[in-house]
């Protein structure tokens, strides 16, 4: 009893508030959240977030409740909140899986998968190589700085148990988030995809004028092989692009941030 309430005294509660809400953020996050890390390094950096947020934050603590029912529910809501932050932050490369994914069906590699460690889960080849080069642009423009920014903002923006999941939130994610999901992937499976739209179109043309032609065949091979060279050479251009978009991301989780505080 005696380390309980020496624990409450410290401000315990509010660090333990404090823990599970960057938990929550670091769990589905790019990068932070990948499965290549292992479980005690996100502990680590959880704690180690947490420590640095909480002498900032210690002076929220009025309101939060000592009894262990209810600070198990603000923990819960804690917790939401960084899930909700990691989820909007993690949209981004979902998107960019989406559009590899897209290429792959295309290409006629949908069924050759491998693990995303980023994303934990199956993915194609397309998907996985953009993914991984999503990462690497987001980690050389300071992505995992402007995560931990809107970390710490968060906590100005929405006190301990002060989320607000109004109407402006749900349309934020439907409207803008979902909506640059989809652009992200869009727009990056259309080049090769128009390529590859225009090598059909002209493999129909050969059908028709050549049908003593194995046309499938030379349209498999010449598709996989005219698609990755203009993966090859849009490198540049979706590095480009992937930059800029991950910039819109923060400013658009900044906004949530803004709106989960009412």
């Amino acid at each position: 009893m005696d380390t309980i309430a020496a624990f409450a005294a410290d401000g315990g509660p509010v660090f333990l508030l404090v823990l599970f809400r960057v938990a929550g953020v670091l769990m589905v996050a790019p990068v932070f959240g990948s499965q290549a890390i292992p479980a005690p390094v996100k502990v680590f950096l959880s704690l180690v977030l947490a420590l640095l947020f909480f002498p900032f934050v210690k002076g929220q603590g009025a309101g939060v409740p000592q009894d262990a029912g209810l600070l198990a529910l603000a923990v819960a809501w804690e917790l939401a909140v960084g899930l909700l932050i990691g989820f909007a932050a993690a949209l981004l490369f979902a998107g960019v899986q989406f559009g590899g994914h897209l290429i792959d069906q295309e290409l006629g590699l949908q069924q050759a998968n491998l693990l995303d460690p980023v994303l934990n889960e199956q993915i194609s080849i397309m998907g996985q190589f953009k993914v991984l080069l999503a990462t690497l642009v987001w980690l050389l423009i300071n992505g995992h700085h402007l995560l931990i920014t809107s970390i710490s903002d968060s906590f100005r923006a929405v006190p301990l148990m002060g989320m607000r999941f109004s109407d402006g939130v749900a349309l934020h994610l439907s409207d803008t988030l979902m909506r640059d999901f989809f652009r992200m992937g869009i727009g990056i499976a259309a080049p090769a995809l128009a390529t590859l739209f225009l090598i059909t179109i002209a493999m129909a043309f050969m059908a028709r004028t050549a049908p003593e032609m194995n046309v499938f065949a030379l349209s498999f091979t010449l598709r996989l092989a005219v698609g990755l060279v203009v993966i090859a050479l849009g490198v540049g251009l979706f590095t480009a692009g992937f930059e800029s978009r991950a910039l819109q991301q923060s400013a658009a989780v900044r906004v949530l941030i803004g709106l989960l505080g009412g």
